[in-house]
């Protein structure tokens, strides 16, 4: 038989759907619940993006319930100099969103195909709230177990669906009739079961997330134990775009300013549709007063 851990692995690491990350004892984080626990106050923070995601990630986020990475300190000067994470930068926003999560660096969060994110336990719980229980490699099935109170089904729901992936097509009739399939409408209920049993557990720690979000928003404590990015990352949603910032030596072409130009005009055309405030152009130098001019801290 095909080895559980083997096969989860390899199909996650290429997908992000909300049963695999289930399957990887991941929480799921929705406003709707982060609402009731942080209110609904917005709070200021800058985002940096290539000119190619205006189109193709900043259109699907604003006006939306889908969360964009966002931070508000860098203390290694890649971010305050217009870079980016995953991509090569050259944009700086200014936006006004709402806490999804708060962290002290990258939080290597994920999204699903609805656009909700999901987060692994080791980081939101061990590491941002503290809690050594959930500090660990094994933090996922502590976690998992934390739930089965709040859903007495849960346990075995989750176990009939992990041991139905454990068939390979040279196993028996009689293995194949002990691990059924799982049906579309059983995935279905599965993932709901999670996610309420996830919602009841993250309200009941309300209070420790709340305290430890507002700490790293209002005093941020910059760590480097995922990445060697030295900043504050926030999930933020309710995403609106107040003030923009190009940055010319990322996107210009130093030897042709005819060609800089162009990409400058189509730049600020595809801006323009989203930011409510102004739209600035400077070198990377200016990204810092950009930042500091509008709270952030350098």
């Amino acid at each position: 038989m095909i080895k559980l851990k083997d096969l989860i692995t390899e199909k996650i690491a290429h997908t992000k759907k909300s049963l695999e990350w289930v399957s990887m004892d991941y929480i799921p984080m929705s406003p709707k619940v982060m609402k009731q626990i942080m209110g609904d106050t917005p709070i200021t923070v800058f985002h940096n993006l290539d000119p190619d995601s205006i189109k193709n990630k900043l259109s699907k986020v604003v006006g939306s319930k889908k969360s964009i990475s966002s931070y508000t300190t860098d203390t290694e000067g890649h971010l305050i100099t217009g870079g980016g994470v995953q991509t090569s930068g050259g944009v700086v926003l200014e936006v006004e969103g709402k806490v999804l999560v708060a962290g002290t660096e990258d939080l290597a969060s994920v999204p699903d195909e609805s656009g909700r994110r999901w987060i692994a336990p080791s980081i939101l719980l061990g590491k941002l709230l503290g809690m050594k229980q959930f500090d660990g490699g094994g933090s996922g099935i502590y976690y998992r177990k934390s739930l089965y109170k709040y859903d007495k089904k849960l346990e075995d729901i989750l176990w009939r669906y992990k041991t139905s992936l454990l068939k390979s097509p040279t196993d028996s009739a009689e293995d194949n009739a002990r691990f059924p399939d799982y049906t579309g409408k059983q995935k279905a209920d599965l993932i709901k079961r999670y996610i309420k049993a996830s919602n009841k557990f993250l309200l009941k720690m309300k209070k420790k997330i709340k305290d430890s979000f507002e700490n790293n928003i209002n005093n941020p404590k910059i760590t480097k134990f995922m990445s060697k990015y030295g900043y504050n990352e926030l999930l933020v949603y309710d995403v609106k775009v107040k003030d923009a910032y190009i940055v010319l030596d990322i996107v210009g072409d130093p030897n042709d300013f005819e060609a800089t130009e162009k990409t400058i005009k189509e730049i600020t055309k595809d801006l323009k549709p989203f930011v409510k405030g102004k739209i600035y152009q400077g070198f990377a130098d200016g990204v810092k007063m950009f930042v500091r001019r509008r709270g952030g801290k350098v």
